[in-house]
């Protein structure tokens, strides 16, 4: 397993396992402890929470089954949540929004707390920028979650570089994480300045969605099927699987990206620690590049 170093104090796998679909899965406390165990053996030591997966009810399994059980494995894994978003009726509201409001956060955070039974994350992120919120008030919550020690660090998740950067203006502590969508099928990040911000502050970057949703493997949209002829023809090549490629598009650029699997399956999470080891050529990477935007680079 490869890692990456954000602070003197926070260093996180490049394999980040997500935590979105533990309820759905349908797992057992025992199963989810054994996938968390899975998760260490292959160096995957970074779990990805929110408290809108599973509203909450994700973050209170893995609590309850996994660190009220096996207490000792808070400390051999890191764990990130965010904070922001408002579901419907949450709060007697009809509309989802987002909420980054100091009062907010601070609820929040203690919250994702309890339910994770631990007295604190190490990463903390604003999990979308809300448009009415007040960057200083969200900068003071951030730096009292972390001088109150509930979050040791904290970052953003779908920032705009503006946004990052204003935000990152009314801190005196460093946003060390933006996590984003990359994928092969979602490349936009790549030209819009996110990627470049972070390179330029020297953020992590966390990428959400790396498989695309799925859609690659078995989608008729025009864009999936030219993907999957050019996925296929390189996975069969280097003999590996069609997902380990698709990894590895993402882990190629020199930003060092992160990826956050969406799965609870041990031989995807196999598959996904082998794109580490798998590195595509320029003409390799750019072939996928040009069968997700349909055209060459000019």
């Amino acid at each position: 397993m490869q890692y990456v170093t954000l602070s003197d104090s926070l260093r996180l796998s490049r394999v980040v396992a997500g935590c979105m679909r533990t309820v759905g899965a349908g797992i057992s406390g025992e199963e989810l402890r054994t996938f968390v165990h899975r998760c260490l053996e292959l160096g995957i030591d970074s779990f990805d929470h929110a408290p809108v997966y599973g509203a909450g009810a994700c973050e209170q399994m893995f609590g309850d089954e996994v660190l009220k059980v096996e207490p000792s494995l808070r400390d051999q894994i890191k764990i990130v949540t965010k904070a922001g978003i408002i579901l419907p009726g949450q709060r007697g509201n009809r509309h989802i929004y987002y909420d980054s409001t100091k009062e907010n956060l601070l609820k929040e955070m203690d919250a994702s707390l309890k339910r994770l039974s631990t007295d604190h994350v190490d990463l903390l992120l604003i999990h979308r920028p809300d448009v009415l919120g007040d960057p200083e008030q969200t900068a003071m919550a951030l730096e009292q979650i972390v001088r109150e020690g509930k979050a040791l660090h904290v970052g953003v998740s779908n920032y705009e570089p503006s946004q990052f950067e204003t935000l990152q203006s009314y801190l005196s502590i460093p946003l060390l994480v933006n996590q984003m969508e990359v994928s092969v099928k979602a490349t936009y990040n790549f030209f819009n300045g996110v990627v470049d911000t972070a390179m330029k502050h020297k953020t992590g970057i966390m990428a959400w969605s790396p498989l695309g949703g799925g859609s690659v493997f078995a989608g008729q949209d025009e864009q999936s099927v030219r993907l999957r002829e050019t996925l296929s023809e390189i996975a069969e090549a280097k003999g590996v699987a069609m997902d380990t490629v698709m990894y590895a598009f993402v882990l190629r650029h020199p930003a060092k990206m992160m990826v956050i699997t969406g799965t609870m399956n041990p031989q995807r999470l196999q598959n996904a620690a082998a794109a580490l080891d798998l590195e595509l050529s320029y003409d390799e990477w750019y072939a996928i590049l040009a069968a997700s935007r349909g055209f060459d680079v000019p």
